[in-house]
């Protein structure tokens, strides 16, 4: 299986993880978080194709720039941008992606542009291409709505009879008025109280306090849409600035004020971690496995991750502690026996050296003092 190197800075480590994911789709095997050195140098030398990942961090590293130059040498160097960064110049001339504002969409087309290069290098396979967008929900004018009844069509005959004038209906004759019957004699008509027409002053109080109401439940209804609206944009804008390979990012949006977008950052957060995890697995150092556990102590890969560390420290060959050498004890100064004291030759049976005690002869009788 073919293996593309990644070179990138430690501090872009997650960015890097999220490309090598997806080219992984492609069949290639991805060696990344290599430190500067004879290891990195070694997997470029047996890669068709080495990526160098700048960012604003890794741009000002010399120890990366020297690393890429040697692998232009030795694979098929192309340049990914993140972050609006620049190439130093030393390649501004080489092919170079901009992958600013990529969130790991299939039909980004600089993020195609790439796994096309690297795929062709490389020797394998293209990417298939991106799956199609299902249609918009959204009203589309001029198009008619799937279950909608259809305007009924009328037939040139139809309209041609509607348009004939219609014959007039023959007049019937008039039947007889029926003998008109006597009028009833008048009934007394009864007093009827005449209503003033002045209006009532309390109906106009209501009149006025149900005009208010209406218009205190309408600024109500306004203001409340409005804040709502303006709510779930700032929401939207600020789910749309989170870094998706950011853990720590992802937590303080969700800790904070999510909205809608709540359940979108945790599905986020729980793909970044099954990623980190599997990139730990494939890298298989105890700094990898270490990065991980920072990043997702809660994880439920933890003991697992936790265990494979102990392995990997177990496997690493013991430190021999040097022995303190304790220095031997300095021979007799002759200056310093007392007199009469003879000196002998250091025994080097490893035994305790013999002293010789003053001889009689040169002992001073007691009487006589001594100088």
């Amino acid at each position: 299986m073919p293996s593309v190197v990644i070179i990138h800075a430690a501090e872009d480590t997650l960015p890097a993880r999220a490309l090598a994911e997806k080219l992984r789709q492609a069949q290639i095997q991805v060696v990344l978080e290599k430190p500067p050195g004879e290891e990195l140098r070694a997997a470029v030398k047996g890669a068709p194709v080495t990526i160098a990942l700048w960012s604003p961090r890794s741009t000002a590293s010399g120890e990366l720039a020297e690393e890429v130059k040697f692998a232009r040498g030795k694979s098929n160097v192309f340049h990914a941008l993140m972050q609006s960064a620049q190439a130093p110049d030393a390649f501004r001339g080489d092919k170079s992606v901009n992958l600013t504002g990529w969130r790991g969409e299939d039909e980004f087309a600089p993020w195609r542009e790439l796994a096309n290069l690297v795929t062709q290098k490389a020797g394998v396979a293209p990417l298939p291409p991106p799956a199609p967008k299902p249609p918009s929900g959204f009203f589309q004018p001029g198009r008619v709505a799937e279950g909608a009844p259809q305007p009924a069509q009328t037939s040139g005959r139809q309209q041609q009879q509607r348009a004939q004038p219609q014959p007039r209906q023959q007049a019937q004759p008039q039947q007889r008025s029926a003998p008109q019957q006597r009028s009833a004699p008048p009934s007394p008509q009864r007093s009827i109280p005449q209503q003033s027409s002045e209006p009532k002053k309390g109906g106009g109080m209501l009149v006025i306090g149900a005009i208010v109401f209406v218009l205190v439940a309408a600024l109500g209804g306004g203001g409340y849409w409005y804040f709502t609206q303006n709510s779930a944009s700032a929401t939207s804008a600020a789910w749309d600035a989170v870094d998706r390979n950011d853990a720590d990012a992802l937590r303080a949006f969700i800790g904070g004020d999510p909205g809608a977008s709540r359940a979108e950052a945790e599905q986020a957060l729980a793909d970044l971690e099954e990623r980190s995890f599997e990139s730990a697995s494939d890298t298989d150092t105890i700094e990898a496995f270490e990065a991980f556990l920072n990043d997702f102590p809660d994880s439920e890969h933890a003991t697992r991750a936790s265990g494979r560390i102990a392995e990997l420290r177990t496997l690493q060959p013991a430190t021999e502690t040097p022995t303190e050498e304790v220095p031997l004890a300095p021979e007799t100064d002759p200056d310093l026996l007392p007199p009469g004291t003879t000196t002998t030759a250091p025994d080097t049976t490893g035994g305790p050296q013999q002293i010789t005690p003053p001889s009689e002869e040169n002992t001073p009788p007691a009487d006589q003092p001594t100088n």
